[in-house]
């Protein structure tokens, strides 16, 4: 479980850093993301990020939220979606790995390896 712990830590700093309180489960984090943006134009990452994590392929989700961070013009409360959709997604990724689930312990590798390119 050594590497589950490691790539927890490693995928979820950006989101401790920023001080983010109460883990808020997913789903929430979500709508929380589609509110954020509700009044403005939305680019194609982050149309792929919501819909990518409502389908529960949350490797793709991670990865286009990384890219909309560079959105440009974003508001301090549209990246804090971001990087709180971002958060929610690795724990449960990461909980999931911990129950044993194979296919999580890949989608924490698969977004450790597109983080180090």
């Amino acid at each position: 479980m050594r590497f589950t712990s490691l790539a927890f830590v490693g995928l979820s700093l950006p989101g401790i850093l920023s001080g983010c309180g109460k883990q808020a489960g997913v789903e929430s984090t979500v709508t929380q993301l589609e509110k954020a943006f509700q009044n403005s134009n939305t680019n194609a990452d982050l149309q792929l990020a919501i819909a990518a994590t409502k389908n529960q392929d949350f490797v793709t989700g991670i990865v286009a939220l990384h890219h909309a961070k560079s959105i440009p013009g974003l508001t301090a409360e549209q990246l804090m979606a971001v990087e709180q959709a971002n958060q929610s997604i690795t724990t449960e990724l990461t909980r999931r790995a911990d129950a044993g689930d194979p296919q999580a312990r890949a989608d924490l590798q698969r977004i450790e390896r597109t983080r180090s390119q």
